[in-house]
């Protein structure tokens, strides 16, 4: 069992990362989006430009969305956080519960 699992590492570490860094996207977006929002503001007194900022925020979040959504699990193949018509941001492969840190564990 732990040569197989040593040998399914290396392949899970490249999938595992991207999915790592489309999370980190989304929630930097949601992060991001009241400083945006308030600076906007500030700066410009604008509701227009303001309104404008968040248009663009909004089109970045649906990008990050579909991206997140169309991540495909290393081990199983299946999306990763898909399941049926579900879409669930959960630290696990919805299909076969892999974690989304498991080719950082030893």
């Amino acid at each position: 069992m732990a040569e197989q699992l040593i040998n399914e590492q290396p392949e899970l570490g490249p999938g595992l990362r991207m999915i790592r860094r489309r999370r980190w996207f989304l929630w930097a977006l949601i992060i991001a989006y009241v400083p945006a929002i308030w600076l906007s503001l500030e700066l410009t007194g604008s509701d227009m430009v303001t309104g404008g900022v968040f248009a663009v925020w909004l089109i970045f979040v649906c990008i990050a969305i579909v991206l997140g959504a169309l991540a495909k699990c290393p081990r199983c193949g299946n999306y990763f956080h898909v399941h049926g018509l579900t879409l669930l941001y959960l630290r696990k492969c919805l299909h076969c519960q892999l974690h989304v840190s498991a080719d950082k564990h030893k």
